[in-house]
């Protein structure tokens, strides 16, 4: 009989999905009796990439231990001692917005409450000083009926980080906005475009700039109203101003969740067939996963490799 895997106190029941970089499992706290995720690194590294995968989870631990919210997936432990290092996480049940828009775009209803939740978090992490930098659907978890958490904070930046230079782009191309492609430029206002930009995605069935392209990437976004004409002004005025070209005007996350919340609701467009979905082209497929570049002109490497193929059940968020 062959002995379960455990991480110190905690007993792997499962495992939840895998990626170039890492695994994620399902685990049980035999101590609080409680279900957790538990985030691991492939072993293998050395020298200046090890630092930077431990860098990589410190960081990740330290922002999202920097302030609390219901709508963002907590880290319980870290032990980069470990081998190999592993992340204890709370275990959301699942699945990730990415793979519920891959059935069927969102009602209107749906949007709104997956929006003023994200943006509620988000303004959470940007009074703590904490940037995620990657909010994409795959980083956007449903925690039950109507409930949505926000996972990955991998490539957050928190007030006392080095480990990003200056001029380096880190995050998703496809829901990057123009000044961290051009600049590496990513504050608070580049969170506002990952979350609008999903929010686009979520209720028109493609992506923001889906032509693939590199001047697609740093082009305007088409009113919303153009490919949803049903959706209520007040949402899609809102949704259009998060994806503006300049950072100046776009809402901060809370007046983003205010705006949401005030939003009549009339009328309210229903979800739709996966018919509807968008396939992405061949150049934004890949772009979803996690770049670090120096800009402009480098050429981008894979940071944390390819996203992790989730399996059936809970999860907590991809590794990488």
């Amino acid at each position: 009989m062959v002995a379960p895997q455990t991480f110190g106190r905690y007993r792997v029941t499962g495992t939840l999905g895998r990626g170039a970089m890492g695994e994620v499992h399902a685990a049980v706290d035999e101590v609080l009796g409680r279900e957790v995720a538990i985030k691991t690194l492939h072993g293998g590294a050395s020298g200046l990439a090890a630092r930077m995968l431990d860098e990589r989870f410190k960081q990740e631990a330290r922002a999202i231990a920097s302030f609390t919210h219901p709508h963002v997936v907590q880290v319980f432990d870290i032990d980069l001692a470990a081998n190999p290092p592993y992340l204890v996480m709370e275990r959301v049940s699942g699945p990730s917005l990415k793979e519920r828009l891959a059935e069927r775009s969102l009602s209107e209803r749906e949007l709104r409450a997956l929006g003023i939740q994200i943006a509620n978090a988000l303004a959470a992490a940007h009074a703590a000083g904490v940037v995620h930098r990657d909010v994409k659907p795959a980083n956007i978890l449903i925690a039950g009926e109507g409930t949505w958490k926000l996972a990955d904070f991998g490539v957050a930046h928190v007030p006392d980080s080095s480990l990003t230079m200056t001029g380096q782009f880190v995050g998703s191309p496809a829901y990057a906005p123009p000044e961290a492609l051009l600049r590496g430029q990513l504050g608070p206002a580049g969170d506002i475009y990952g979350l609008g930009a999903t929010l686009y995605q979520a209720i028109s069935g493609r992506w923001p700039r889906a032509e693939g392209t590199s001047g697609a990437l740093l082009g305007p976004v088409p009113p919303i109203a153009e490919l949803v004409p049903a959706m209520s002004p007040q949402v899609a005025e809102v949704i259009d101003r998060a994806v503006a070209i300049e950072p100046d005007q776009r809402p901060s996350a809370a007046d983003f969740a205010s705006a949401l919340a005030r939003a009549n609701t009339q009328p309210v467009i229903a979800a739709t067939d996966p018919a509807r979905i968008a396939t992405p082209t061949p150049f934004a497929a890949p772009v979803e996963t996690q770049f670090v570049a120096s800009t402009p002109g480098a050429t981008a490497y894979a940071a944390h490799g390819a996203a992790a193929t989730s399996t059936s059940g809970p999860m907590a968020t991809a590794p990488g």
